[in-house]
C-alpha cells in the first residue's frame, strides 16, 4: 500500500512541481510563462505504466500470513536461545579444567581441615575416658552378666 502511494506521489506530484518551478522561474526572469510547451512536453510524454492493483488480500490470506509470521517469530526466538546457549556452553568448557583443579584443591584443604579436627576430637575423649573411674561393684556385675550370656548362648544353639 505504500508503494502505491509513492508511485501515486511520483506520477502526480513530481511533473506538477516541474511545472511550477519552470513558471516561477520564468517570471522571475520577466519572461512570458510557454504554457504550450509545458504541455506539449507534457502530452508527449507517456504516462508511465499503472502499478498492477493488487487485490485485497482475503481475510484468510490475512490469517495464513499472520500464522507464518508468527511461526518465524517462534523459530527466531528458539534460535536466539540455541545461540546463547551454544555460547554458555562453550564458555563453560573453556573454563572446565581451571575450575576441576579449583575444585581438587578446595576438596585436598577441606580434608586437611577435617583431620586436624578429627585429630583434636579423638584426643579430647581419650583425655576424657581416661578421666573416668568405673567402681569395682559395676565391673563386677558386667562380667557376671557376660557369663550369664554365654551360657544363654550355649543352651541356645544345644536345643538348636
Amino acid at each position: 500500500m505504500a508503494q502505491e502511494a509513492a508511485n501515486i506521489i511520483e506520477e502526480t506530484v513530481k511533473p506538477a512541481a516541474r511545472r511550477v518551478v519552470r513558471r516561477a522561474k520564468a517570471a522571475a526572469a520577466g519572461k512570458p510563462a510557454a504554457k504550450t510547451a509545458t504541455r506539449r512536453a507534457y502530452t508527449r510524454r507517456k504516462p508511465a505504466a499503472a502499478p498492477k492493483a493488487k487485490k485485497p488480500a482475503s481475510p484468510l490470506k490475512k490469517a495464513s500470513e499472520t500464522a507464518k509470521e508468527v511461526a518465524y517469530v517462534q523459530l527466531g526466538i528458539c534460535g536466539k536461545v540455541y545461540d546463547e546457549v551454544n555460547t554458555r556452553v562453550t564458555k563453560a568448557r573453556k573454563q572446565a579444567p581451571k575450575k576441576w583443579s579449583d575444585l581438587v584443591k578446595r576438596g585436598e584443604r577441606v580434608q586437611q581441615d577435617l583431620d586436624k579436627v578429627q585429630k583434636d576430637l579423638a584426643k579430647d575423649l581419650r583425655k576424657r575416658v581416661n578421666k573416668l573411674e568405673i567402681p569395682a561393684p559395676i565391673e563386677t556385675r558386667v562380667t557376671k552378666l557376660t557369663k550369664a550370656v554365654k551360657k544363654l548362648t550355649a543352651r541356645v544353639s544345644k536345643a538348636a
